[in-house]
């Protein structure tokens, strides 16, 4: 039950971060950038291109996509209790408890 709670926070933050992407693509770059201060030199300097911004967009509205669709197939889905439904018929036909 808790990794189903889990996974419904990633998939929330996963649209909430897609939504930023998809709405401010640069914004999201900029904060990206600041990523890589630590590592490279001259990353202020750095300027996208037009088309990696229409890209990060689009990767921005895919995010989106795939958190709702994530959060609602795990919302659909249903955990079997041990004991009931398929469970319990594979247990009686293994003892050979069948009902006739």
């Amino acid at each position: 039950m808790v990794v189903s709670k889990l996974l419904k926070l990633c998939y929330a933050v996963t649209v909430l971060y897609g939504s930023v992407t998809a709405l401010s693509p640069k914004r999201s770059l900029a904060v990206s950038l600041r990523c890589w201060y630590c590592g490279f030199e001259n990353v202020s300097e750095l300027e996208p291109k037009p088309w990696y911004v229409r890209a990060t967009r689009a990767v921005g509205v895919g995010m989106i996509a795939a958190g709702v669709a994530g959060f609602v197939l795990e919302d659909r889905a249903r955990v079997i209790e041990p004991g009931e439904g398929k469970n319990e018929s594979l247990e009686s036909t293994e003892t050979g408890d069948v009902d006739t």
